[in-house]
């Protein structure tokens, strides 16, 4: 039987952002699925907790940054689609199986929700096949099948911001489709697993995004400057 693995990466905010999220999850999902939590170096118990919702729960002994953290659930995901769902996004009831269902579309490697921050892409128009193909989807909730992570591997640890642009860039250049289902909205507080990431780091990371991907700015958009948590 098929079944999805969903990571959910944390930097403290236990209270407001986690608990509320994972309970989305565990309320609203019917498709199969394991859970897999990684506290990237909290101090407010984040870990404590994570340990009594799953028996795949890890911990960073200190901040790593979300593509390390996300490395940590990815090498430890056994499914066929594997989930980035950011703890700042709260599911409604059926989500999983909508990503399940249109991960399965021709060619698609990743699929996304879409934030409802994000009009452009809630006024687009799809393709035949109910798709909205962008060079990149928000790894707020996005779906990742196991051929594209074979194909793909792990994300890129230099790349501390914009993480999942460079991943669905990668994915792109890879030969796999990159799409958002408007079946499939997500509530999301924008920037909420960025708070406390110093300006210094982020900027850091855009220019390493640029630099690697500059010599594709005729295909790809640069730089990668979007409304993503």
């Amino acid at each position: 039987m098929n079944f999805a693995s969903i990571i959910i990466c944390a930097h403290n905010h236990l209270a407001d952002l986690s608990i509320p999220c994972i309970s989305r999850v565990l309320e609203g999902t019917s498709y199969p699925y394991e859970l897999i939590l990684v506290d990237d170096g909290s101090t407010d118990g984040t870990a404590r907790y994570f340990s009594t919702v799953t028996d795949k729960s890890f911990r960073l002994s200190k901040r790593g940054g979300q593509s390390r953290a996300r490395n940590v659930g990815l090498k430890n995901a056994a499914g066929d689609l594997i989930v980035t769902l950011d703890n700042d996004v709260f599911v409604p009831d059926g989500w999983l199986s909508i990503l399940a269902e249109e991960s399965q579309k021709a060619n698609v490697g990743i699929i996304g929700a879409i934030p409802s921050n994000e009009t452009e892409r809630l006024n687009a128009q799809p393709s035949q096949d109910g798709l909205l193909d962008f060079p990149h989807v928000s790894g707020a909730c996005m779906g990742i099948t196991r051929s594209c992570f074979a194909a793909v591997g792990f994300y890129d640890e230099n790349i501390e911001d914009h993480d999942d642009t460079d991943y669905c860039y990668r994915a792109l250049l890879a030969g796999f489709r990159v799409a958002n289902t408007p079946r499939l909205v997500v509530p999301h507080l924008a920037g909420g697993t960025r708070r406390g990431l110093g300006h210094r780091r982020i900027e850091r990371s855009a220019r390493r995004f640029r630099n690697k991907y500059i010599q594709y700015q005729n295909i790809l958009p640069m730089p990668p400057l979007y409304p993503f948590g």
